[in-house]
């Protein structure tokens, strides 16, 4: 398995294990039922070592995912897919676009 990066500083990433990151919102006036029926994704949480800034990777599928409509394209140094107007990829830290 290739290293993961931290897209803020580069560092290395870090692998703290998987949980369950709930959705929803919390209510004032319906307390956490909202959140509670929105569901919670599995997600694999990964930390910097160097700016301690945490990632998250969703396991497995979403059930109904929308595009978001930007374009993807593969990163020329590392593969990885990104968004065409990313000027730094994501995956690597690599710059993409020239200023």
């Amino acid at each position: 398995m290739r290293q993961k990066t931290c897209s803020a500083c580069g560092g290395r990433l870090q692998s703290l294990g998987s949980m369950e990151l709930q959705k929803g919102k919390y209510s004032a006036l319906l307390g956490s039922l909202p959140q509670l029926l929105s569901g919670a994704l599995d997600v694999d949480v990964l930390c910097c070592e160097r700016c301690k800034k945490l990632e998250f990777y969703l396991l497995g599928e979403l059930d109904a995912e929308e595009p978001d409509g930007i374009a993807q394209a593969a990163c020329p140094y590392c593969g990885d897919m990104h968004d065409m107007d990313d000027a730094v990829c994501p995956h690597c830290g690599r710059r993409l676009m020239e200023l």
